[in-house]
């Protein structure tokens, strides 16, 4: 711990050091003829620091620049970073979250070693290969990611352990004597002075259920949205982002139930994932659903084909064409079947002076209507020939009524 606190300054501690330091560090490490670059800090999210290892100073990182061994990356709130070795592996550092990369000393076999030591959050895609084999120091363990490749998570829990997971592939764990070895769909809690003696399977990705896809509309107030998924009550990390990729996350959290309730969302596309955590071990994400957030004050159109102005005391059919999904009031009653985008409704014509007034209103609340004045006269076998009349206006604005 005591080497991790000297290598991770964290906190306000961190943050007064890289101020007061006069000479930020480089971004190029001049060759000396016994260093060489290990890998490229290929990705950059928000607030990303990092420090030579010839270095005490921590200065802002940038996209593309290059690391040696025993260099250091930092993210901070809502940051993350992406580490390539090169074209096929790839290490992805969360929030407020620390690694440090080591070559450690060449073999006659060729093959390239490296050791990271991570506190926070990783994530890792190491194809099969037999050209490099990559160590992962965490909580007083080290675990070795070899030649069958994999793909993987590591998250500090706290000071004195972490967790492993293994989505593909595999990796083992040293210890005395034979390596542990944790596969495909597994997952081990490592405690720190505590031997490592077995691994568990990784919980089940969840199933998606509220808002799994669809479009939201609403008017002037965003709506109240509840994403729900199918598990057993637990822990879940529920992550939401404008990109399919989650490459910068909105909301990243742990919740203890299974539905996560928000009315912040503005206009936009959103994409969102859940994963189950059991004793810290995270399983893998569920599929992404995607949901579209759409603000309108457009009122909807209406179109209705009213009896004449004179028309026979009787029933007749009131027929009106919407955009699905409108809902159709028809002199305050709400009529059915408006869900494919036409209505049918009948109203009674009663002798003398029939007000008809029909109201759409759409799922972000929007209203418009139209109205007509009809006089009912003695009954006959037919009523006078209906005319369509449309009259759209939003629900605050200035009224009609009668013919257009």
């Amino acid at each position: 711990m005591l080497l991790l606190n000297s290598l991770f300054p964290s906190g306000t501690p961190l943050k007064e050091l890289m101020e007061s330091e006069p000479e930020p560090p480089s971004h190029t490490r001049p060759a000396d003829g016994t260093i060489s670059v290990e890998a490229t800090l290929s990705e950059l999210v928000r607030d990303v620091r990092f420090r030579r290892g010839n270095s005490v100073a921590w200065g802002s990182a940038q996209e593309g620049m290059p690391l040696f061994s025993q260099d250091a990356v930092q993210t901070l709130d809502r940051s993350g970073a992406r580490i390539s070795f090169d074209a096929h592996n790839h290490l992805e550092l969360g929030s407020n979250s620390m690694v440090l990369v080591e070559r450690v000393k060449e073999e006659t076999d060729g093959v390239r070693r490296y050791r990271v030591r991570v506190q926070g959050e990783l994530e890792g895609s190491l194809v099969p290969t037999r050209k490099m084999n990559l160590e992962l120091e965490t909580a007083g363990h080290v675990a070795r990611i070899g030649k069958k490749g994999a793909d993987f998570r590591v998250v500090t829990l706290n000071d004195d352990s972490s967790s492993v997971s293994v989505y593909s592939g595999e990796a083992q764990l040293l210890r005395p004597g034979h390596p542990l070895v944790v596969t495909a769909n597994q997952g081990v809690t490592l405690r720190r002075g505590v031997a490592v003696s077995a691994v568990y399977a990784l919980p089940a990705p969840p199933q998606l259920q509220g808002c799994r896809s669809g479009q939201y509309r609403y008017r002037v107030i965003p709506p109240r949205l509840t994403f729900t998924w199918k598990g057993a009550p637990g822990e879940y990390r529920f992550q939401l982002s404008r990109w399919a990729h989650f490459g910068e996350t909105i909301l990243d959290l742990r919740v203890s139930s299974t539905s996560f309730t928000t009315q912040q969302l503005e206009k936009g596309n959103y994409y969102w994932r859940v994963s189950r955590i059991e004793d810290g071990r995270v399983g893998r994400f569920s599929t992404i659903g995607r949901l579209e957030v759409v603000q309108s004050q457009t009122p909807p159109p209406l179109t209705v084909s009213f009896p004449g102005e004179r028309a026979t005391a009787s029933t007749y059919v009131l027929q009106g064409k919407c955009e699905p999904g409108t809902r159709i009031f028809v002199d305050g009653k709400e009529v059915t079947g408006c869900e494919e985008g036409e209505f049918r409704h009948e109203v009674s014509l009663k002798p003398g002076v029939n007000l008809i007034r029909v109201e759409a209103v759409d799922p972000a609340g929007n209203s418009a209507y139209a109205s007509r004045i009809v006089y009912g006269e003695g009954s006959s076998e037919g009523a006078e020939g209906s005319q369509p009349a449309v009259l759209t206006v939003p629900r605050n604005g200035a009224g009609g009524e009668g013919s257009p």
